[in-house]
């Protein structure tokens, strides 16, 4: 059985080898890209391979993207066109379109206009050959552009659109639209006229947004793909918003037995406030000379943060002045000490004007700053229970 077994599949396989291939078209461009750059040159070859002696020649077309007219390629149409015939070939006086032999072409300096399907088949072929087709897409780039607004910059909560807009280019494949590293395209609409892939083209994207503090100094970026180069156009979005404090602590906690030690503010606003530090006592300014720096961080998207830093040495070199009757004393107490017994004013400012302050009294002691956080989580739990107990006797009473 074994024998029988191994002698059908050697006479299978001699028989499959034997038997004749069947005839195929094969339709070539070199070079072998998808997509052809401007100017560059490709030759386009349709052939038919394994033919018989009964086989018939095959026949290249050429297929006008727009109207879609076939039309035969031959040495009468690249040299003496007929009147029917597609623009390409009436305008081939500088012989851009070579004919190399026959249903082999080479095309020189390409041009957007090229672009077009070629077909390769055999017509008069007694037996059924599939035929071959490929579009030759020749790229033209443009780069996009953005515009926003109405107005410029931006005001908190307007309404504003974004639009990107792309216009003779060719051909185009895919799009994305990012705020930072964030995708928002479907966030808006997009056009692509026309939509089958004729050129010129034009792409159009746009959407409508709140403007808010969030989307100040947001970049906006817009990718289109066009053939096999992706281009891109980004814009920073500048919006004017009203400033505030973001995190600012009523109680801060500095180590006075430290060399330094320091508090801060945060803070946001466009265009930038100035924050001021004040003496809670007599609301002077506090100024480097005192023995203090004072630290601006620019952060991202109109977020600042000022830090105060305290030189304990220097502080507790300086001596209190009280005054009596006019008469400036000297005492022997600590500076230092009492400036953070007397607490901080800071003062948001544009312009001249006051925008919004904080009070900042000093804990030296980071238990008392757990023990604040305690009394407010208690206060909330007793208040809820209370406001829960109130409830239900209020159900029971209905």
């Amino acid at each position: 059985m074994y024998t029988i077994t191994i002698l059908l599949i050697t006479i299978l396989i001699a028989t499959i080898q034997s038997a004749p291939a069947r005839p195929v078209t094969k339709l070539t461009f070199i070079p072998d890209d998808k997509y052809m750059s401007l100017r560059q040159e490709v030759t386009i070859k349709c052939e038919i391979l394994n033919p018989s002696e009964h086989t018939e020649p095959p026949q290249l077309w050429h297929v006008d993207l727009k109207t879609g007219k076939r039309t035969s390629i031959s040495r009468t149409l690249l040299t003496h066109p007929m009147d029917d015939a597609p623009d390409v070939f009436k305008n081939n006086k500088n012989q851009r379109y070579f004919y190399v032999t026959k249903n082999n072409i080479r095309i020189r300096d390409l041009q957007p206009e090229d672009s077009a399907r070629y077909e390769c088949d055999c017509p008069d072929c007694a037996d059924s050959i599939t035929s071959q087709n490929r579009t030759l897409f020749v790229m033209k780039l443009s780069t996009p552009k953005w515009d926003v607004g109405p107005g410029w910059p931006l005001h908190e909560e307007s309404q504003a659109k974004i639009k990107c807009e792309v216009n003779d280019f060719f051909p185009y494949v895919g799009h994305k639209i990012l705020r930072n590293d964030i995708d928002i395209t479907t966030v808006g609409k997009s056009t692509t006229t026309p939509s089958n892939n004729v050129y010129p083209q034009k792409f159009v994207w746009e959407a409508t947004i709140t403007a808010g503090a969030e989307w100040h100094n947001s970049t906006i970026y817009c990718n289109v793909l066009q053939g096999n180069s992706e281009q891109q156009a980004s814009k920073i979005i500048e919006v004017l918003f009203a400033p505030r404090f973001d995190k600012c602590d009523e109680s801060q906690f500095v180590d006075s037995q430290k060399n330094f030690s320091s508090i801060e503010c945060s803070y946001s606003g466009n265009p930038q406030p100035a924050l001021i530090w004040l003496r809670q006592t007599d609301k002077n300014a506090l100024t480097p000379d005192m023995g203090i720096t004072i630290e601006v961080k620019n952060e991202t998207l109109g977020k600042y943060k000022s830090i105060i830093t305290f030189n304990r040495d220097k502080l507790m070199s300086i001596p209190l002045t009280t005054k009596t009757n006019g008469q400036g004393n000297k005492t022997e107490e600590n500076f230092y000490q009492q400036l953070l017994n007397d607490g901080f004013i800071v003062q948001l400012n544009v312009n001249g004007n006051d925008k919004g302050k904080r009070v900042i009294a000093i804990a030296r002691d980071a238990n008392q700053m757990r023990s604040l956080s305690s009394d407010g989580s208690t206060i909330y739990s007793f208040s809820s229970m209370l406001l829960s107990f109130l409830l239900i006797v209020y159900i029971n009473q209905r």
